[in-house]
């Protein structure tokens, strides 16, 4: 059982909800699932080191949870896309998520 550590970025991010969102990431230890399922139904989240340069000043929440828990993205070839999915059904939680920071929560 390995950690894997994940980048979800915070209401499409805007700001002021995202800090509303974070008060309940951080209360809670939670991520919602929201309506958005390119994929399949889930939480997405970037690896550390695949965040996208566009990205990297949005909100966000930086965390740990159990490998054994995500679905790697790939293309139909298998080509990882640099994020992966926490499968659930819209509406409910993933819980039970390590936070490690959050990010960018402010305009500057």
């Amino acid at each position: 059982m390995a950690n894997v550590r994940g980048i979800h970025i915070l209401a499409h991010g805007n700001k002021t909800l995202a800090r509303v969102i974070a008060a309940d990431i951080n209360k809670n230890k939670r991520l919602l699932i929201g309506v958005n399922s390119m994929y399949g139904a889930g939480v997405y989240a970037w690896y550390v080191d695949k965040l996208p340069e566009r990205l990297r000043k949005a909100p966000q929440v930086h965390f740990e949870i159990d490998d054994a828990r995500i679905i790697p993205i790939t293309k139909r070839d298998g080509t990882k896309l640099g994020f992966f999915r926490i499968p659930g059904s819209i509406g409910d939680y993933v819980e039970n998520i390590d936070i490690i920071r959050f990010e960018n929560l402010r305009d500057r």
